[in-house]
């Protein structure tokens, strides 16, 4: 059986909802908290997944490179964090929805300015939460050692 765009997104739908798993439960303290000054803290980790959204949104509607400079988070709160990702994720996916409902998935489409197939283009989009939710996983290990990881994401 053939894959089709809706494998695709649903993938996409998957990589972020597993993002999101990593954000329960999280004390105010890890939402700020740097192992060092370099490292994005969560919250600023939650910020950049919204400009990696709407990079990609207005990638995919130009097809040229993101001015990454141009587009702004205000969001710092948690909830609002957490509302703001779940919303940015489903406009991006809704917009594909529409636009390459009936296209091949080897559909060149500017992904964040490189033009790829439609399909790995939406995998290069899930990678983005899966790496993402690495480094929140580090924080939470590294603020609380009695996370338990598995449980807690795979439970």
């Amino acid at each position: 059986m053939a894959l089709l765009l809706n494998d695709f997104i649903d993938g996409l739908r998957g990589s972020r909802s597993h993002f999101l798993k990593h954000l329960i439960g999280l004390t105010p303290e890890q939402w700020v908290w740097k192992p060092y000054p370099e490292c994005k803290s969560i919250t600023e980790t939650a910020q950049h997944l919204l400009i990696d959204d709407l990079a990609a949104l207005d990638a995919l509607k130009s097809g040229a490179e993101p001015d990454y400079d141009s587009f702004t988070v205000i969001e710092t709160e948690p909830d609002a964090l957490v509302a703001a990702l779940k919303k940015g994720s489903s406009d991006l996916i809704e917009h594909i929805k529409a636009t390459y409902k009936d296209a091949d998935l080897e559909t060149p489409v500017s992904a964040w300015g490189k033009m790829l197939p439609l399909a790995v283009a939406l995998g290069y989009w899930s990678s983005e939460d899966y790496y993402h939710a690495g480094q929140v996983a580090y924080i939470r290990m590294a603020t609380d050692p009695k996370w338990d990881y598995y449980a807690t994401i795979y439970g």
